[in-house]
């Protein structure tokens, strides 16, 4: 089954990501970006590294199941063929998102989950990982800016997606409720097929 995790900055959606990949055997469904690598990052374990050309071959192939241009024209993406069999797990945008819905037949083998947090809980995430002794300016406008784009960018979304998950008292909690869903879903698919 492939996971698909949509939330806002600081939701806990990478937190959950993480989890399913070190401790319950998921596979991380891996982007193609235009960017330039950032220190320490891999290319095919961070990313795909691709040049705007490339990028743009892989659209014109028709190999992208969804993917979008964000500031200074960097493209994301990822590939259809990720999407075809085993246990992954991917984040998306709310647009990266619905062109999955539209470019795939989303079924019983894909779920997807907005994992919810309150915008008090997000932003207290947000400063821990900058470091609270080391939040700046900087950071401040950084965070005002995510809370700005996220509002618009998710209006909406819990009506669209399978499942919708509270990451405020734990993530732990939120990647309880997932693991429980996936099994539930697993048994249903196992009736299905006896029939």
């Amino acid at each position: 089954m492939t996971i698909v995790l949509v939330g806002a900055s600081g939701s806990g959606k990478s937190t959950i990501e993480d989890y399913f990949v070190s401790n319950l055997g998921y596979a991380k469904i891996v982007s193609y970006t235009t960017r330039q690598p950032r220190a320490g990052e891999i290319n095919g374990k961070d990313y795909w590294f691709v040049s705007n050309q490339e990028f743009g071959e892989l659209i014109s192939k028709g190999e992208l199941a969804e993917y979008e241009e964000y500031s200074q024209g960097r493209f994301y993406g990822t590939s259809k063929s990720e999407y075809t069999s085993g246990n992954k797990i991917v984040v998306l945008t709310p647009n990266g998102f619905r062109q999955l819905k539209r470019n795939l037949k989303l079924s019983q083998d894909i779920l997807t989950v907005y994992v919810d947090a309150s915008l008090g809980n997000r932003m207290v995430r947000y400063i821990k990982r900058c470091g609270v002794d080391k939040f700046t300016y900087d950071d401040k406008n950084e965070i005002c800016s995510r809370v700005e784009r996220d509002f618009g960018m998710f209006l909406g979304i819990k009506d669209e997606v399978d499942f919708v998950v509270d990451s405020n008292e734990s993530v732990l909690n939120a990647v309880n409720s997932i693991i429980g869903e996936v099994r539930k879903r697993e048994i249903i698919k196992e009736d299905l097929s006896w029939s």
